[in-house]
Formats: structure tokens, C-alpha cells, sequence
């Protein structure tokens, strides 16, 4: 029996006969105003987070928005020259060539279709308004993402609030339904950012709108057909395992009225994967998107002496486990749905009442859907986990967020269920709150490890850092080896100020080889006379590094010591010389080669790939372990201070340092207040 009290409907889910009205539903409700509310205050929520945004948040959304910029500033889908700003530099990109005489250019991993249609946008403002997207980059994107995501986000919670009224559930169903929506969805932290992800969830929640007044309708309108064939279309575009989508709601609407959906289905689902074909062909020569050469050369390379990050994937990238731990990550753990979401306990529970018991509800093929769907795409990415690790260093498991739409309308049974009393009803809004908890933390920054993995790692459960196995034996200095050659020289710059390193010659000490340097300090001044422009001071030091034994892994004060005579032309001559002649060199060389103000052993990090031009023209790139530390000390000026170093060593250079940067900061205000980077010019 249906109960109507005032406005307040109310259909037992046990019922086997047809929902009443369901025509004329929606127009006798009243005006529903608190759901109207929410979907405002959600709207602002929205608008406030992407207007305050960071931009460029990931390699994610920068290879979108690399796209972006090269068709509108350069007419091309290639990214080569974006790509070479560090700002705007990406990860996911395939290198591509269409004949073996042609060069190398760098694309954008993800499907073109959408980065074009964002690119038409941005046309538009960059002739309108005049703001470039690489001069003016956070009001131009965060201006674009109210367009691509807020709006359409506003539009698709309109829609999910109509669909609602379409069959006799209570005010406090729908409500409930639209606050899940609105700010309890990890849906919400990906419109901050330039993703397919959120796009696909607004067009699924279109398309199951007009699925649900179809299947109300004893006369559904012509248009609802179009728009269930083009959203669904464009989801598949979107969401490329979201095919399936695309096939069953096309045999579904086929089996209700196969004219209108031979008629207007068909045709509107062409026109986007029509584009998506064209687009496709134009950025790749073919129908295959990039993103199906995954583990191919296209993005496994070496260019320019560096290899792709996917040569070598680092932290949660390169996940190696097992389906089986993979499934609780994705349900219960650091990605789970539940485990951020748990309202989402709701849609199990409906799905079962709904399915089993509410034969007759408008909602039960969205039902079908949903939990037919649910199945079979995480079953799809729990068949290649090494490939798909959970998405990525990201918020949540966003593989799926485009099935969201579906939960949504899971929770209706169980909520009708549950919400007949007052105790039901606050167990579903204690399954709200830490929900919406969730999205909230991750609101503006959907690119980052949500709360429940940052407590996973914190507690020890979870480690997908890549171990860096330290320095053996430890590294004291910005100084990465001593060679012996002879001759050996290298030569590093820093501004006006020049530093050169020369071995001399090597000698036996207590039956070891040691070495003799020559280091020469010159900095460009102004000369005297002005019409003599610049003149070069220097000065130069005889260094003796002593033997191995007394080197490795320990303080530069142990091992280097300094020249005090003059240089002798003769080994005898050196081996006669009293041990007091070597002393300690002078503090700026001590500093200089340390790299601090103190001792402290530099802690390795992860290789980085040094770039620069050779004499010959080529870019080209050198592996380099990094190292890294710091010291206190007292400055005159600033007071306390830290001083940091931090090292790019490699082995293809003489004494083994290509480059390093020192900072010092003001420990107060946290402040740099000097800085400087020595860069090697003498490289391979």
C-alpha cells in the first residue's frame, strides 16, 4: 500500500504491484526547495574550491592541459614544446612518430576528444578576453573547470533531483540521496582538476535521468532516446571500459521501443564516437588512442639519454599486488570505496531489497546496472593490477568514480527500508558523515593520498615508497669520487664565480696512493679602470687528498688537507717533507667542498637525469644519484639558520658531482636568504 501524507510519499519495497501515477508524479509534488538548497550550497562548495584551486595539480591533468594549450597557441596535438617547461612537464605522454624518417614528438597519453573540446573553450576566452594559459595559469584553468566541471556538475544534480521525483519515495529519501551526491562523492575533490572522470559521471547521470522518464512515460518523449544515445556514447568516450555501458543501454532502450532508438539513439550516439574516431586519427593516424599502447615503445623509450618514467615506475606506480590484496585496497583499504564512503554500504543493501523484492520500480534496470557494472569493471582492473595501481597517486579509486551515478540511486531501497524509524535513519547518517569527512579532506587535492592512506602509511600497514638503499661508503662531500688519472680536471660555475679541480700527480702514502690538487677559485670583478671592463681574481690552493683508508666515510677535514710549501717538483722531495706541513684547508674550501657549514653525510635519494647541450648541439642527459642534507648553524646576520646541499653525484664526471645547490634558510620565518648552484662545464 502506498501511504500519502500531505506530500510525503512513501511505497513499501516489498510491494509487487505498479507504483501509481507514475506519469503524473512530478507535477502533483510540490515545489521541493530543501533539495533546491542543497544543490545551491553544493554549487558554491564547488565553485569556491575550484576558484581556489591549485593549478596544474599532476602529471595527470597537465598532460590535458599541455594539449590544450598546444592546439589553441600552435595548432597541434603535440606537446614537445609545453612538455619542455618544467612547470608543465608530464609523465603520462607516449612518444610517436609516423614514419621512421620523421622525428620524434611527444603527445599526450590520454584520448584527444575531450582536451579538444576543452581547447575550444579556451579559443574562445583567449579571443575574448585576451589570457593566455601558460602567462595567466591559474585564472584561465580555474575559469575553464567552472565551465567543464562546476556547471555541468550543477546541471547533473538538477537532473538526479527530477529523476527522484519520478517514482513515490519520502522527502527524506531524496534528500538524503542528494546530500550523498552533493558532499558526500569522491567525485567532488576531481572537479578542482582537469579530468575525464567527472565529465563521464555527469553524462551517466543524464543519461539514467532520461533512461528513468522513459520507462515512467507511457509516451516518453523523442528527445529522451537522443539524449540517452549521446550521453551514453560520450561516457564511452570518456570512460573507454564504460563500453559496456554503451551496449546494454542501447539493448535495453532497443527492447522498449526498437523505433525510437533506431531513429534517435543511434544517430546521437554517432556524433560523439564520430569524434572520437576523428580526433583519434588526427593526433595518432589511427583509430587505436595512446593509451592502448601501454607497456609498448611508445612509452617505453630513452630520449635524449633520459628513459621514460614508465621504463621504471616509481612508488604506488609500481605496484606488484596480488588480486587478492588489490580487491580489499579497493573495497576496505588505503583506495577502498567503503572505507572513505561507507554510505556506499547503503547501495549493497538496496541493490539486494531492490532487486529481490521491488519488482516494479521505475529505478530497478538503473539497479541492474549499476550492480552488473560494479561487478565486471572491477573485475576488469583486478585482471592487470600491475597496470592500473589503483589509479595512481590519487584520492581515490578513480577508475570507478563514473559509476557513482549508479550508487546514488542503489541506496533508494534501503533508505526506504531504514528511514521508517528515527534509529534506521541516524544509522544511515552516521554512514554519511565520515563520508563527506572524506571528500572534504581531499576536496583541493584530489592528486594526493587520501586520509585513510595517510594513516594506513603512518600506522606501518602500507609502503609503496621506493627504497633508495644509502650510500656505501657514506658520502661527506659534494665531492662523489677522487680520480687518479692523471691530469684529471673538472671545472663548475656559479655566476661570476668559477671553480676548476686538477689532480697533479699521485703519490705513496703509508703504502697507499694519494693525490695532489690543484683548486682554483677565481671571481669576475669590476677592474679598476672602467674602460677595462671586468677583471678576473684568483686564487689557488695545493690540496692533498690522503689515502683511502683514512677517506672513506668520513668528515672532508679527516681526508683533505692543504699544501703549505711550496710544491715540490720530485716525489722524494714530497716524501721528505714533515707530516706538519699539511694542515687543514682553509674554511672556504672546506665549505665549499663539504657543501656545509659542518659535518653531516649526505642521505641518497632517488637518480635524477641532469640535462644539458652538448658542444656538438645534442641535448643530451646524465643519470645522477642524489644526495641530500643539512645543518644549524648561527649566522652573523640572520641568526639561526639551516644550511642545505643537495648533490646531483655522477660517475661520468671527473670527481663525480655535476652539480649542487646550497640553501640557507632562516629558521624563524622559514625563509631563503641565500642560495646558490654549482654547475659543472666540463661534461661528457
Amino acid at each position: 500500500m502506498t501511504h500519502i501524507v500531505g506530500f510525503d510519499y512513501y511505497c513499501p519495497v516489498t510491494s509487487d504491484q505498479p507504483h501509481p501515477f507514475p506519469q503524473q508524479l512530478e507535477a502533483t509534488m510540490p515545489s521541493d526547495k530543501v533539495g533546491l538548497a542543497l544543490i545551491l550550497l553544493a554549487f558554491v562548495v564547488v565553485f569556491v574550491a575550484v576558484i581556489s584551486s591549485q593549478p596544474l595539480q599532476s602529471a595527470n591533468d597537465r598532460s590535458r592541459w599541455c594539449t590544450v594549450w598546444s592546439l589553441v597557441e600552435r595548432g597541434t596535438y603535440r606537446i614537445d614544446e609545453i612538455d619542455g617547461v618544467s612547470q608543465w612537464s608530464t609523465i603520462d605522454k607516449v612518444r610517436h612518430r609516423t614514419s621512421e624518417d620523421d622525428p620524434w614528438h611527444f603527445y599526450s597519453s590520454k584520448p584527444p576528444l575531450f582536451p579538444t573540446v576543452v581547447a575550444g573553450l579556451y579559443w574562445l576566452e583567449r579571443h575574448t578576453l585576451g589570457y593566455g594559459l601558460q602567462e595567466h595559469t591559474a585564472f584561465v584553468t580555474r575559469l575553464l573547470l567552472v565551465l567543464v566541471n562546476g556547471l555541468p556538475f550543477l546541471a547533473a544534480l538538477l537532473s538526479l533531483r527530477r529523476s527522484l521525483r519520478h517514482s513515490p519515495i519520502t522527502d527524506r529519501t531524496r534528500w538524503f540521496i542528494l546530500v550523498a551526491a552533493a558532499f558526500g562523492s569522491m567525485l567532488n575533490p576531481f572537479l578542482t582538476t582537469l579530468n575525464n572522470h567527472t565529465p563521464a559521471a555527469v553524462c551517466v547521470i543524464f543519461c539514467v535521468a532520461a533512461m528513468i522518464r522513459i520507462r515512467s512515460s507511457k509516451t516518453p518523449a523523442a528527445s529522451d532516446f537522443a539524449i540517452v544515445g549521446f550521453t551514453a556514447a560520450l561516457t564511452c568516450c570518456l570512460e573507454l571500459p564504460a563500453a559496456l555501458f554503451g551496449l546494454l543501454t542501447f539493448v535495453l532502450l532497443l527492447r522498449h521501443d526498437w523505433d525510437k532508438t533506431a531513429r534517435l539513439y543511434v544517430p546521437a550516439a554517432i556524433i560523439p564516437l564520430a569524434a572520437f574516431f576523428v580526433t583519434n586519427w588526427i593526433c595518432t593516424g589511427g583509430i587505436k588512442p595512446f593509451y592502448a599502447y601501454y607497456g609498448t615503445e611508445k612509452y617505453v623509450y630513452v630520449h635524449e639519454g633520459v628513459p621514460s618514467y614508465w621504463s621504471q615506475p616509481q612508488g604506488i606506480d609500481a605496484n606488484d599486488e596480488s588480486p587478492v590484496v588489490y580487491l580489499f585496497h579497493c573495497i576496505l583499504g588505503h583506495h577502498g570505496i567503503l572505507a572513505m564512503t561507507p554510505v556506499y554500504l547503503l547501495t549493497g543493501i538496496g541493490w539486494v531489497l531492490g532487486l529481490y523484492k521491488d519488482r516494479r520500480s521505475v529505478f530497478r534496470a538503473v539497479w541492474w546496472l549499476g550492480a552488473g557494472l560494479s561487478f565486471l569493471i572491477l573485475s576488469f582492473y583486478l585482471s592487470r593490477t600491475q597496470n592500473y595501481n589503483y589509479g595512481g597517486n590519487s584520492s581515490a579509486l578513480r577508475w570507478m568514480l563514473w559509476l557513482t551515478p549508479f550508487w546514488w540511486y542503489g541506496m533508494i531501497p534501503a533508505l526506504e527500508r531504514f528511514g521508517r524509524n528515527i534509529f534506521g535513519f541516524l544509522l544511515a547518517a552516521t554512514l554519511l558523515v565520515p563520508s563527506i569527512y572524506s571528500q572534504m579532506y581531499s576536496l583541493q587535492t584530489p592528486w594526493q593520498p587520501n586520509w585513510v592512506y595517510e594513516q594506513m602509511q603512518k600506522a606501518g600497514w602500507i609502503n609503496y615508497r621506493t627504497t633508495v638503499p644509502p650510500f656505501v661508503p657514506a658520502r661527506c662531500s659534494v665531492l662523489g669520487n677522487i680520480s687518479g688519472d692523471e691530469n684529471a680536471r673538472s671545472e663548475w660555475t656559479n655566476g661570476d664565480r668559477r671553480v676548476s679541480l686538477q689532480v697533479l700527480f699521485s703519490v705513496e702514502l703509508s703504502d697507499q696512493p694519494a693525490l695532489i690538487l690543484s683548486l682554483t677559485d677565481s671571481l669576475a670583478r669590476p677592474a679598476a679602470d672602467p674602460d677595462e671592463g671586468t677583471a678576473e681574481a684568483e686564487d689557488t690552493y695545493h690540496l692533498v687528498i690522503l689515502p683511502q683508508q683514512k677517506a672513506e666515510g668520513k668528515d672532508i677535514s679527516i681526508w683533505l688537507k692543504q699544501w703549505i710549501p711550496p710544491l715540490p717538483t720530485d716525489f722524494d722531495a714530497f716524501m721528505r717533507v714533515s707530516s706538519q706541513s699539511l694542515a687543514t684547508p682553509a674554511q672556504n674550501v672546506v665549505q665549499l667542498l663539504r657543501g656545509l657549514p659542518g659535518p653531516r653525510p649526505y642521505n641518497a635519494a632517488s637518480p635524477r637525469y641532469f640535462r644539458y647541450t652538448r658542444a656538438s648541439g645534442k641535448k643530451w642527459a646524465l643519470r645522477c644519484d642524489r644526495g641530500a642534507s643539512r645543518v644549524a648553524f648561527d649566522d652573523p646576520e640572520h641568526g639561526r639558520c639551516w644550511q642545505r646541499c643537495d648533490v646531483m653525484y655522477c660517475d661520468e664526471v671527473p670527481f663525480g658531482v655535476a652539480q649542487w645547490t646550497i640553501k640557507v634558510v632562516k629558521d624563524s620565518t622559514n625563509t631563503v636568504v641565500r642560495s646558490e648552484t654549482w654547475t659543472c662545464t666540463t661534461l661528457p
